[in-house]
């Protein structure tokens, strides 16, 4: 058991170091493209690539760190916790937004940055998978009886102690725009380039 409490608590620091990394690439590559001009442009390639890396590192650590975190107790724990249960949605959520920034990101390329709506899109991706990793992360403070002092800044936001549960046609209608938003973009992407 301890020994999966300090694996999980790895692939969780390793998850948050790069997520936080390309979040803060993402922003700069978006000040370059959007305010910096040319003058900051070699600037804006680094920041790209530490996007790139920050996100192609952190997507799989996230799922790393939700298979290591199952490993910590039995699973009806988990299934009769109402704050379990919201820390493994909220870290599927974090996991889908950084999967649509990836997609996005390696079907454009470097172009990503220099169309504006694509590049915007970038960015919200990059900042709904940081709050949703806060939000995890919080959550798991919580859970772990450390907690960070987030989860104050979390609960403005989202309250933790119930269970999200929304009408199925709801959901449904959130799952189909979550997969047609990164869809749309990746081949507007593609076409863009053509």
């Amino acid at each position: 058991m301890e020994r999966a409490q300090a694996f999980h608590t790895i692939m969780v620091e390793m998850t948050t170091g790069m997520l936080v990394l390309a979040t803060l690439a993402i922003l700069v590559c978006v000040w370059v493209s959007l305010l910096g001009g040319d003058r900051y442009q070699r600037l804006g390639d680094y920041a790209d690539s530490t996007a790139l890396f920050g996100a192609a590192v952190g997507l799989p650590m996230i799922a790393l760190a939700i298979i290591t975190g199952f490993q910590q107790w039995p699973l009806e724990a988990f299934l009769n916790s109402v704050i379990a249960r919201n820390k493994i949605f909220t870290a599927i959520v974090a996991f889908g937004f950084w999967a649509a920034f990836l997609l996005v990101r390696l079907a454009a390329g470097r172009r990503l940055w220099v169309s504006k709506p694509l590049a915007l899109y970038a960015l919200a991706m990059g900042l709904g998978g940081f709050a949703y990793l806060v939000f995890t992360a919080s959550i798991g403070g919580d859970l772990s009886g450390k907690p960070s002092g987030f989860e104050q800044l979390a609960r403005i936001f989202v309250e933790t102690r119930r269970t999200f549960l929304l009408p199925t046609a709801v959901s449904v209608l959130l799952i189909a725009v979550g997969v047609a938003l990164p869809l749309m973009a990746f081949f507007w992407s593609k076409k863009k380039s053509v």
